[in-house]
């Protein structure tokens, strides 16, 4: 009776079962090979916290594992070897794209390349795929057509780049990454199968065959990394593969179901977006703010907040197979919105980016509004703690004081301390700002204990008389902020940084309690 229910899918678990045994073998050899190349993650007592270097290369393993299925297959099989060389093109186009992006992540894990040289080179890659015959020409959202034309081209990049970036900003943890493509190849291989399309449902089986080898080695505790090679080819290959199997046309993509499967990372990059613009950061500043570093400082374990994130993908990928396979479009977007109010009304995720972003257009309305005079109010005021719990408010205060005393236009502090969970912002900006050919600006990094603990930014205008006698005087008056500073987190991040020496970190948040103020989860508008 199984044999009977799994004959018609026989096919396409030849591949998966292929490229799981390969992987099975592949990685340990890569794992052995790793260090002696120098390709390992070492943890910096920053953002990377675990406990012991440990190798990188995962990409290697699973591109060998996929792609060799794929060839091994074809190889065998007169069936699977029409089923691949049916859409060569596609299929030739995708192996050269995924060998590109491997090689790419690995020069990134070896000698750490330039965001911007890796943005190029992921389109490339991406460039790769549309040369290939993948492009969306039009788009369906409840039975209405919206044409591209010019756009075409553009719009697929930006999808292809999205999926890159998206995975690999998730992959901070062990086996999550893996999981969650894991999971996205299975909802994309069923949706493929539904929808007819039989070449990107041996692709995406293949790929799960691959990752669950590799999830064996990654899980936690993880003997081996992804790294980018792996997580950036994960990204691509099923970017890819979701936007075929949803083409209705030639060029004509239903984007319900691909944007529901990748409703988790999608909601990560762009609340990872959100953060860091209205926090004053570059969007290509990392910091430990996603979706598993969340739950990770509401005391989950590594497997618990591996498991959850997986069940959050669960919810989506069903709703997005569901509506495929039942033709409803709203039930796709129906499971998006169940995954994201899961995250902001529970407080896991989400909220904090919500909150500074309602702020940021309240400020931005009440600036057409206000009928204030000018000089009635100090300026705007805005704090959030995004983390932790410690007393930065008082911090704040001593800083403000200082930019009413020196007359400065704007002033923001960033502070960053993943060792001990805490991270806030808070932004002061004067009412009338002088112009801006008077304005200078100045960035400084706040050290602790040889440890970057965030930056500092001031601006002012150029004041009479002596300009470096005025600054001298600046630089002294932020010696009481610098000393309350480091009595604010001294022991603390002196406790962290030996306990991450020894390779035991400290669970983020949990030192000098007794310190400290009841946490404060909203931000605040004065």
């Amino acid at each position: 009776m199984f044999l009977t229910l799994i004959h018609p899918y026989r096919i396409y678990l030849v591949p998966a079962a292929v490229a799981f045994v390969a992987c099975l073998l592949v990685t340990p050899l890569v794992r052995w090979l790793a260090p002696r190349i120098n390709l390992v993650d070492r943890p910096d007592n920053h953002r990377k916290l675990h406990a012991k270097s440990t190798a990188l290369g995962g990409g290697v393993a699973i591109l060998l594992s996929f792609l060799g299925a794929g060839a091994l297959v074809i190889a065998l099989s007169n069936s699977q070897r029409f089923l691949l060389t049916s859409d060569l093109r596609f299929v030739v186009g995708m192996a050269v794209a995924s060998v590109f992006i491997c090689c790419l992540g690995l020069a990134d894990d070896r000698w750490k390349i330039r965001g911007r040289q890796k943005l190029a080179g992921q389109a490339v890659a991406a460039g790769i795929i549309v040369y290939s015959g993948l492009w969306i020409q039009k788009i369906e959202v409840f039975g209405l057509s919206v044409e591209f034309g010019v756009f075409a081209i553009p719009f697929t990049m930006f999808w292809l780049l999205g999926a890159i970036n998206s995975l690999n900003l998730m992959d901070g943890m062990d086996g999550l990454a893996t999981s969650i493509g894991l999971m996205l190849s299975l909802a994309i291989a069923a949706m493929a199968i539904i929808t007819g399309h039989r070449t990107e449902a041996f692709l995406a089986l293949a790929m799960a065959g691959a990752l669950a080898g590799f999830l064996i080695y990654n899980a936690p505790p993880a003997t081996i990394f992804l790294g980018d090679a792996g997580s950036m080819l994960i990204g691509l290959t099923l970017g890819a593969l979701a936007i075929r199997s949803s083409l209705k046309g030639p060029a004509t993509a239903a984007l319900a179901a691909p944007a529901a499967i990748w409703a988790v990372p999608i909601i990560d990059v762009a609340m990872a977006i959100l953060r860091r613009k209205l926090t004053g950061r570059s969007i290509y500043t990392p910091d430990r703010g996603h979706l598993h570093h969340r739950l990770q400082h509401t005391g989950m374990s590594g497997s618990m907040t591996v498991c959850l994130v997986g069940v959050l993908c669960l919810i989506s990928s069903i709703g997005a197979i569901c509506s495929v396979a039942m033709h409803y479009e709203w039930l796709a977007y129906a499971a998006m919105g169940v995954t994201f109010g899961i995250l902001v009304l529970t407080g896991i995720f989400g909220r904090h980016e919500l909150l500074l972003l309602g702020n940021r257009s309240r400020q931005f309305g009440t600036s057409f509004m206000s009928r204030t005079p000018v000089g009635a109010h100090p300026g705007h005021h805005f704090e959030a703690r995004l983390q932790g719990n410690r007393e930065w408010d008082e911090l704040w205060e001593t800083l403000t004081r200082f930019a009413h005393r020196f007359d400065l236009s704007s002033i923001q502090l960033n502070v960053h301390l993943p060792a001990m969970g805490e991270e806030y912002h808070a932004a002061w900006r004067r009412r009338q700002q002088p112009d801006e050919s008077q304005l200078w600006q100045s960035e400084i990094p706040l050290m602790a204990h040889n440890t970057m603990i965030g930056r500092l930014r001031l601006t002012g205008a150029c004041s009479n008389g002596s300009v470096c006698a005025w600054m001298g005087d600046l630089i002294a008056g932020l010696q009481p902020f610098e000393t309350q500073m480091l009595e604010l987190i001294g022991e603390g991040i002196t406790d962290s940084v030996s306990a991450e020496g020894n390779g035991k970190p400290q669970r983020a948040g949990s030192a000098n309690r007794s310190a400290r103020k009841p946490s404060k989860a909203a931000p605040k508008r004065k």
